[in-house]
């Protein structure tokens, strides 16, 4: 008897379209959050119920689809969303236990709410000017924990706050070193803001200088003052090809990376996007670098190359 064995398909949950229509809803759920910054104490209580929602999600390997939605939308709220999937993802795949993970996601939800809630105040729209005053958003930080101290207090609340507060302050590395240097921050704070930063690469506010997730990881990895022990996690829950990555193969195809089975391949497992003969797949087929040793990765293609979203390929039924 052969012990030859065929090939296996990887084992990916058909959960593209879903996740694409959850991370959506989020988005104006939390643009509606902010839009209530106005007031004296805005509820938090319900940003609790949409962190839950995320956290249990993470279980699911189709949100790490979120860093190909980056370039979709840029706004605070958007950026809190996604921040919060991958933050909760690359937590869950480190061990983290139920609770911290609605911790985490919650702080990624209220990050940007000080920036809001002091951008109201001031009548400055974020939707056209992108940042606020030098001297305004010096005080986010702060704001954000005001928000926190508001509201109705419970344990997760404060926490959440706390680690939201550091991400704000170690953003804004002109306010100085966290603490005066006396406390490092948190590990869950280093987390969150290791995969803003990601974001920040891949999906910038000014839309000038779009990265792919892979080279946005490298342009992390290649840091100065990398966090190495957070990027660790961090490639241990998306690999060193995240999803999101457009590719050219050796085979003059074009696909992107998409969601990779739990034991991450040494070689990803893509959508196909164009054949050989430079013909769009009107049903993106799936290619298991991995299995077919014929397909090599010739190069990664950025954004401003690609001149289309090639994310409609993770979401394809």
């Amino acid at each position: 008897m052969s012990d030859e064995r065929p090939a296996r398909a990887p084992e990916l949950p058909p959960d593209g379209p879903r996740v694409l229509r959850d991370y959506a809803t989020l988005v104006v759920e939390m643009r509606e959050h902010y839009a209530r910054m106005t007031d004296l104490a805005p509820p938090l209580a319900e940003l609790s119920v949409i962190a839950q929602r995320i956290a249990d999600a993470a279980v699911n390997p189709a949100c790490l689809c979120v860093l190909a939605f980056a370039h979709t939308a840029r706004d605070d709220a958007a950026r809190a969303v996604q921040s919060a999937m991958l933050s909760a993802r690359v937590a869950r795949k480190a061990g983290a236990r139920d609770s911290d993970l609605v911790s985490l996601t919650l702080a990624a939800l209220l990050v940007d709410a000080g920036r809001q809630r002091l951008a109201h105040g001031a009548g400055i729209d974020l939707q056209v000017f992108s940042q606020l005053p030098d001297a305004l958003d010096a005080l986010a930080p702060a704001a954000t924990a005001a928000l926190g101290v508001g509201s109705a207090r419970s344990t997760l609340l404060e926490a959440a706050t706390l680690t939201a507060f550091e991400i704000a302050w170690l953003e804004r590395p002109r306010l100085g070193p966290l603490y005066s240097g006396s406390l490092a921050p948190r590990l869950s704070s280093r987390v969150v803001l290791t995969c803003r930063a990601l974001l920040r690469r891949i999906a910038p506010t000014q839309r000038d200088d779009d990265l792919s997730p892979r080279s946005a990881l490298r342009w992390l990895l290649g840091e100065a003052q990398a966090d190495w022990a957070v990027l660790g996690l961090l490639v241990k829950a998306i690999g060193l090809v995240p999803a999101g990555t457009l590719l050219a193969l050796s085979d003059g195809q074009w696909a992107i990376v998409g969601t990779q089975p739990e034991k991450l391949p040494g070689r990803p497992v893509c959508h196909g996007l164009v054949d050989t003969r430079g013909r769009a797949h009107l049903r993106p087929p799936l290619l298991d670098l991995a299995a077919d040793s014929s397909l090599a990765i010739s190069r990664v293609i950025e954004p401003k190359e690609a001149k289309f979203n090639a994310a409609w390929a993770l979401v394809t039924p």
